[in-house]
């Protein structure tokens, strides 16, 4: 492997001191790039511009559905639109069109068209949401498609016009029967209605004014008033007898006066008397012949006023159960009465009934007849037949620009498509050469910057001249060896690329790029002991200036425990740290990442801290994870570090994705 190693390097060596650069016009890409490109854009070219050009023109109708001729048209029908399309692109439309095309002077345009040629030229696409239809022909000739859409246009309207004429003659004849037989049926209606109203002696069209109706109404308001007579009545009574129960004076009003004058003439004497007593005995007033009849005509008054007061009551008791009495035998005649006309107005409503029916027919009749008359009247003078439902909004004309194929545009897509097929093709053509060409360098992954002691020797490569190598010593002075290869190149990789790394990788490549995603520089993963390994804790202890505890993930301990605990490589060989690095170089190679002389040891490090400091870590607790940085290396970091507060090491995933997902092991 070593020796593999050293060829490659002397042969890179060679090829860049001893070779010298083409011009770029005489390029292998630049030839590759224009033979593709030319022949692809000739071609391209050539198929676009062959294709003929194909013209439309059009035409806008705005049609209204077909009403009856006295009527005006509807809102947008889209129905109706839909029946007018399929009208328009029917067989004899297209064939009366071709016709008139044959006996106009456009037969030149003719040829051998059929009627299954010209339907597919046209095409009629309505308008959204009205009565508007577009008009379309396509074709190859610009002069041809205006004048076979006008004379479609014409044909078409000639054809509407006469459905118009046509309509209103079966109009008028129809408007004509239908009032001939109206007014027969009228004259019988009329005739029926009025021999009904003489039969059953209806002398009123109005209900109420009729006798029999007439004769229950009034019954019926008698009643009323004669029941309002009977509860006023019965109150009456009651009235008064509760008033005779209570003790009242209860006389006639024609009465009241006298009894009123009796009962006064009562109160004056029992007040005289007693005043009387008050001064005199009984027996002094009997000696007086003026006084001693005081009491007798007391009693004579009280008799009188008893006797008046009976009087009334019986005069009254009995006015009110008379009146009383009549109130209810009136009503109960006009109750008979009411029952017997009853029977009377029930046949007679239901006469009138039929005579309603008969009068609502009959003016049902001439209703009919008069609208009937109206539309006739407006058929004859209204001429719609010289006004057909069709209105040409425009009509065709000749265009100039042809609708499709857009030339200029599918040029420039042609030209575009071209230049990346030919960049494509010459991507191909490296890809498949690549393999030959590519030449990485070991110097590249890391051994520039080894000591003297671990380089290898000039005389180890092939037998070279020596004037190529630029020096007469057989070996390699150590500054020169320096300047001839590259520096560390600090790229950084995904974690895709990672993962593609160590699948590509062999067992020792594995263990070497999981420590340096684990924080380790290449001395301590190339000095790493035995003992420093600890998979039971997952862990690796490491001494010296930056003494630390890493913790490893599952995978990196798997892939310690196939060779029982301990790493692949000798810490006390100093072979170890070159064939380390040609496991990475085999692994970066055989990976097929681009770019792969930038797959270093310092770079997958460098990834590993730029993916730490990413996530926010303090800067100042890398030291911790990665070990001791020169303080330049410190500060170039902060670059990575989000611009909010640090985050300390506790808050930080220390585990690399390309390690937590564990790629396949070899």
């Amino acid at each position: 492997m070593k020796n593999k190693i050293n060829q490659r390097f002397a042969s890179n060596f060679y090829s860049s001191a001893g070779t010298s650069d083409q011009p770029w016009y005489r390029s292998r890409r630049l030839s590759i790039f224009l033979v593709v490109f030319l022949v692809s854009v000739t071609i391209g070219l050539a198929y676009n511009y062959s294709r003929p050009a194909i013209y439309r023109s059009s035409a806008t109708l705005l049609t209204s559905a077909m009403t009856p001729v006295d009527r005006g048209s509807n809102d947008a029908d889209i129905q109706h639109v839909a029946i007018q399309r399929q009208i328009l692109l029917g067989h004899e439309l297209i064939a009366e069109t071709l016709s008139r095309l044959k006996a106009s002077d456009a037969h030149q345009f003719l040829a051998r068209l059929t009627t299954s040629d010209i339907q597919n030229l046209l095409n009629v696409e309505p308008v959204a949401d009205t009565n508007l239809v577009e008009i379309k022909a396509e074709g190859g000739d610009p002069k041809f498609l205006p004048l076979l859409i006008n004379t479609w246009i014409d044909v078409y309207l000639d054809a509407r016009a006469e459905e118009v004429r046509k309509q209103t003659n079966d109009t008028t004849r129809i408007l004509e029967d239908e009032l001939k037989g109206l007014s027969v049926k009228i004259d019988s209606a009329r005739a029926e209605l009025e021999s009904f109203r003489k039969s059953h002696d209806i002398s009123s069209t109005e209900r109420n004014e009729n006798e029999a109706l007439a004769r229950l109404k009034g019954l019926t308001d008698s009643l009323n008033k004669a029941s309002e007579e009977e509860v006023k009545a019965k109150s009456t009574l009651n009235a008064i007898r509760t008033a005779i129960s209570r003790g009242q004076a209860v006389v006639p009003e024609d009465e009241k006066g006298s009894l009123l004058d009796l009962e006064k003439r009562l109160h004056d004497l029992r007040e005289k008397l007693a005043d009387l007593d008050k001064k005199f005995t009984r027996e002094y007033l009997n000696l007086q012949p003026d006084l001693k009849s005081i009491p007798q005509q007391i009693k004579e008054l009280e008799s009188a006023v008893n006797n008046k007061r009976q009087y009334g009551k019986n005069v009254v008791l009995t006015d009110a159960e008379m009146n009383y009495a009549a109130a209810q035998q009136t009503i109960r005649e006009l109750r008979v009465q009411l029952d017997e006309h009853k029977k009377q107005a029930s046949a007679f409503t239901s006469k009138f009934t039929q005579h309603d029916a008969l009068k609502t027919d009959l003016e049902g009749l001439e209703k009919l007849y008069r609208d009937a008359q109206e539309r006739l009247v407006q058929v004859k003078t209204s001429h719609r037949e010289k006004y057909p439902q069709v209105t040409v909004i425009s009509r065709a004309y000749e265009t100039r620009e042809p609708v499709r194929p857009e030339y200029s545009r599918d040029a420039l897509i042609v030209i575009a498509g071209s230049l990346l097929l030919g960049l494509f093709g010459v991507w191909i053509s490296e890809y498949l050469t690549q393999k030959k060409e590519q030449q990485p360098s070991i110097a590249v992954f890391g051994m520039q910057g080894y000591p003297a002691a671990a380089s290898p020797a000039v005389g180890s490569l092939p037998d070279y001249p020596r004037s190529a190598l630029g020096s007469s010593d057989q070996k390699l002075p150590e500054q020169k060896a320096n300047s001839l290869l590259p520096g560390p190149l600090h790229r950084e990789l995904s974690s895709h690329q990672l993962r593609i790394l160590l699948n590509a990788a062999n067992l020792k490549g594995k263990q070497l790029i999981g420590l340096l995603l684990s924080g380790l520089d290449i001395d301590e993963a190339v000095s790493l002991e035995p003992d420093q390994i600890d998979l039971e804790t997952g862990t690796i202890t490491l001494a010296g200036k930056t003494a630390r505890t890493v913790p490893i993930s599952g995978f990196l301990q798997s892939l310690f425990k196939q060779s029982e605990g301990q790493p692949l490589w000798d810490p006390d060989d100093p072979r170890s740290r070159v064939d380390l690095s040609a496991a990475l170089v085999c692994a970066a190679v055989d990976s097929g990442l681009p770019d792969a002389e930038g797959i270093t040891a310092e770079a997958i490090r460098h990834s590993y801290i730029a993916y730490l400091v990413r996530q926010g870590l303090r800067l100042s607790d890398l030291e911790h994870v990665a070990g001791h940085l020169e303080p330049d290396v410190v500060s170039s970091y902060r670059t990575y570090s989000p611009p909010q507060q640090g985050r300390y090491l506790y808050e930080i995933e220390l585990l690399h994705p390309a390690l937590s997902a564990a790629p396949i092991i070899k």
